[in-house]
C-alpha cells in the first residue's frame, strides 16, 4: 500500500510534467471561506455559487474540495510560487481532500469539470500538467530553454530541478484505505460566480460523477 504523500520530494523524473502539499490531517482541504453574500445574491437560478462541493464515487470514496481554492492555500503555495516565479500565465486551483478509507476501488482523481449556465466549462486535471508546461526544456543542442527564450545552465537546470522536485511530490492516486490531497489546476483563471454542473471522474476509465455543494 503506498504511503500518504509527504512533503519530502521523490528522486528526480524527466518532466513529462514551494514545499510539497502537506497530506491532510483531517476535515476538508484548506481553502477559502465560500462565496461573499454578494456572490451567492449574483449566482442565476438553478445554479450553485463557488465554494465547497463533495461527493461519495460509486466505490464508496469521499471526495470534497472548494471550487476554486485560493492561491493563498498553504497545499498549493510551493507551486504558486514558482509559476510567478517564471512568469506562466495565472491558472485556477482546486485542492481535494480525498479519504478513500471506506473505498473498494483505488482512487485517481483524473478531472473535475465545472460549467456554468451560459455555456463555459472550466476543466481542473493534474497539476503535473501545469508543472510540465511551466518548466524550460533541454534542446538537441544542450541548452536550456522556456517560452522561446534562452536560460544559461545554472538558471535552466536549477529552475528544471525545482519543477521536477514539485512534479514527484505531486499525487493523483489514492489506494483503499489511504486519504491524501489531490490538487488540480485549470488554465481558466477567471471563474463564473456559479456553476449548473460539477462533474469528478475519479479515475481514467470511470464515468463522470456529479459533485453537490456542500452547505
Amino acid at each position: 500500500m503506498k504511503p500518504i504523500r509527504t512533503a519530502a520530494p521523490a528522486v528526480v523524473l524527466l518532466l513529462a510534467a514551494c514545499s510539497a502539499p502537506a497530506p491532510v490531517q483531517g476535515g476538508p482541504p484548506a481553502g477559502g471561506a465560500g462565496p461573499s453574500a454578494a456572490q451567492s445574491a449574483a449566482t442565476a437560478p438553478g445554479t450553485t455559487p463557488a465554494g465547497l462541493y463533495g461527493l461519495t464515487t460509486a466505490s464508496g470514496a469521499h471526495i470534497t474540495f472548494t471550487l476554486p481554492a485560493p492561491a493563498t492555500d498553504p497545499a498549493v503555495a510551493a507551486i504558486e510560487a514558482y509559476r510567478v516565479k517564471v512568469g506562466a500565465a495565472p491558472v485556477s486551483y482546486l485542492v481535494a481532500d480525498v479519504d478513500n478509507r471506506t473505498g473498494t476501488a483505488p482512487v485517481n482523481l483524473y478531472m473535475v469539470s465545472a460549467s456554468s449556465p451560459e455555456g463555459r466549462q472550466a476543466t481542473f486535471t493534474s497539476v503535473a500538467d501545469a508543472l510540465h508546461s511551466w518548466a524550460p526544456t533541454f534542446s538537441y543542442d544542450y541548452k536550456w530553454s522556456m517560452d522561446g527564450k534562452r536560460l544559461d545552465e545554472a538558471q535552466g537546470a536549477g529552475l528544471k530541478r525545482e519543477a521536477d522536485e514539485l512534479y514527484n511530490a505531486d499525487i493523483s492516486d489514492v489506494d483503499i484505505a489511504e486519504r491524501t490531497t489531490v490538487i488540480l489546476t485549470s488554465s481558466d483563471a477567471d471563474l463564473p460566480a456559479g456553476f449548473s454542473r460539477v462533474a469528478v471522474q475519479p479515475s481514467v476509465t470511470g464515468s463522470e460523477e456529479e459533485a453537490q455543494q456542500v452547505r
